[in-house]
């Protein structure tokens, strides 16, 4: 069996008395630091009629708070040499700073200052409303995006992951400052917190986290132990659209979580089907079929479940329905003549590597860390790999078996050229 990498260091957990987890992960490699704030809230967690509002909040963290103004947050990362971001997902929601290890400290005192103390001003929350209408307006006017969109509220709906994370126009047009500041409120309290720091640590590290996040009172709000409904289509589902100008298709099967033993088996099938040159997809569909121009294969990582998509764009001149029936044949066949052992262990291969490439940065691994923290837990990382890895030929076709079987439940989406005028 192939050996099992792991990040470097073994990680260290903490806890301060007003109940923000603490995640430390030493690495030397660089003189660089990486802090990441992770809130166990996201879209699943919206008030009824205020879809998008996690993703609206994560713009208000950066348009004011008591010591930091508007677009300070990252005129002060600039001027630092540093960089930020965040993002929003139906689970969780993150931000993350990288700085030179004599100055990362300076992201801690931002974190605190807009846990406690974050502004809303009325004027800042309309003007940056109309950025995510805008936003909103670009995904839906984008073929894949409006695509991707239609066929994950099919296949997850009435479900919360079945929502856009972005919400409606009409939402956002409801949503001001003081629904902002109660859902900031409710859930951005270190007790719904998860700080990672990875990097050139000092023996300071700790001392300087207390100094920042020590003073700022408990509390937030924890996610319920309710899961709502999933519900899945009764046979294949279908969906066109009419936009762009080549034909693109995206096919999603429904699949378990993260944590479940069958996730990292599933892995291993994505790879099977369009992972490398070798892979069933893409012989079929693009080095010899010649249909599509590329063809991929994805399994996401959430809390309640997971799908496994796969997404091709049709070269011109190609009948959809032929791609159609490729896809589907080539799915039947993966029960029919089941992964071979050296086909497993050639996706084994590829899967690692891109385990390794995808943690090779120490911002790569706070990342990892701090959603396995956030959704499941700190081992989650080394656990879902070591599934990958032990996972038996048998075990894929078990696999196989459960979920790659599209007639019993699954949402086929076409996004067609616009017809002819």
């Amino acid at each position: 069996m192939t050996a099992q990498p792991t990040l470097p260091g073994k990680p260290r957990l903490e806890h301060l008395d007003n109940g923000l987890t603490v995640c430390l992960l030493e690495n030397r490699q660089a003189p660089i630091v990486t802090s990441a704030l992770f809130y166990k809230v996201g879209t699943r967690d919206e008030p009824a009629g205020q879809g998008g509002i996690a993703h609206f909040l994560e713009h208000m963290m950066f348009k004011g708070s008591v010591h930091y103004g508007p677009g300070e947050i990252d005129r002060k990362t600039q001027a630092l040499g540093g960089s930020n971001n965040a993002f929003t997902s139906h689970d969780s929601t993150g931000y993350y700073f990288n700085f030179a290890a004599d100055r990362w400290t300076e992201a801690l005192a931002i974190e605190a200052d807009r846990m406690v103390a974050l502004t809303l001003d009325p004027g800042e929350v309309a003007s940056e409303r109309q950025v995510i209408l805008e936003e909103i307006a670009m995904y839906d006017s984008e073929p894949w995006d409006a695509l991707e969109m239609e066929v994950q509220g099919a296949l997850f709906l009435p479900h919360p992951y079945g929502r856009a994370v972005l919400g409606t126009r009409e939402e956002l047009l409801a949503t001001g400052a003081d629904e902002l500041r109660a859902f900031h409120g409710r859930f951005y309290r270190p007790g719904n917190g998860v700080l990672v720091v990875a990097g050139d640590l000092g023996p300071e590290v700790m001392d300087s986290i207390d100094a920042t996040f020590g003073r700022v009172p408990g509390g937030g709000e924890q996610r319920s132990g309710f899961t709502p409904p999933l519900s899945w289509p009764q046979g294949i589902r279908r969906i066109e659209r009419r936009k762009g100008e080549v034909a693109r298709m995206l096919l999603a099967l429904p699949a378990p979580s993260g944590d479940h033993p069958d996730h990292p088996p599933l892995r291993l099938v994505t790879t099977i089907l369009a992972g490398g040159r070798t892979s069933r997809l893409q012989d079929a569909l693009v080095d010899s079929g010649q249909l599509c121009s590329w063809v991929s294969a994805d399994l996401s990582e959430s809390l309640d479940a997971s799908q496994l998509s796969i997404a091709a764009e049709v070269v011109p001149g190609i009948e959809p329905e032929r791609v159609e029936a490729e896809v589907l044949r080539l799915l039947a066949g993966l029960a029919t003549d089941p992964p071979a052992p050296e086909e497993v262990e050639r996706a084994r291969q590829i899967a690692t590597a891109d385990w390794v490439f995808g943690h090779e940065k120490v911002h790569q691994q706070a990342i990892s860390l701090g959603l396995s923290a956030a959704l499941f837990d700190l081992d989650y990382v080394d656990r879902h790999l070591a599934g990958l890895l032990a996972a038996s030929p048998e075990q894929v076709r078990e696999v196989i078996s459960r979920y790659l079987r599209p007639e019993r439940g699954a949402v086929l989406g076409w996004s067609l050229p616009r017809a002819e005028s």
